[in-house]
């Protein structure tokens, strides 16, 4: 399977058209810990709009988008963005957990709360064919939690790496 799991940014604050310093600060350590839960045999990319021009013309299997308050109407562009071409979009994150219902409108899945057992679940889901439009965290269980794959992020894009 070939997933891309990405960190939208809003207008002001992408890197490479302004250069901005302060959005590049950290790499986007939330998505490489769902890329974990991927199995070696998937395709899995993270692409940091922050620091990077986004690869648009690609056609994964599924798309991942982060959605923070500040960059909700980036994600949901590029969340339309692939929905018009059929691939699956699910959309997590803290905008997404404070209002799922308007995420939903831009999303084929949408996870609430901490990932770290809903996404499992949707994963599971998705690759029998049968992914549901919500999934809910149920609880916070951070015993069994991979690490991240820091092996998927260019750390030379952030001055933390």
């Amino acid at each position: 399977m070939n997933v891309k799991l990405i960190l939208p940014a809003p207008g002001e604050a992408r890197a490479h058209l302004r250069g901005t310093i302060k959005y590049s600060l950290f790499p986007p350590l939330g998505l490489a810990l769902l890329a974990a839960y991927l199995p070696d045999e998937d395709d899995v990319s993270i692409e940091d709009d922050h620091t990077e021009r986004l690869h648009l013309d690609d056609s994964p299997d599924l798309v991942g988008i982060e959605v923070y308050v500040s960059a909700a109407h980036r994600a949901y562009e590029l969340a339309d963005h692939y929905r018009r071409r059929g691939i699956h979009v699910v959309l997590g994150g803290l905008h997404a957990t404070a209002c799922p219902d308007e995420a939903a409108q831009h999303a084929d899945t949408v996870v609430t709360g901490p990932a770290e057992e809903a996404w499992p679940r949707f994963l599971a889901d998705f690759r029998a064919r049968r992914p549901k439009q919500l999934y809910r965290s149920e609880y916070r269980e951070l015993d069994t939690v991979p690490l991240p794959r820091r092996d998927l992020i260019a750390r030379n894009h952030y001055l933390v790496p």
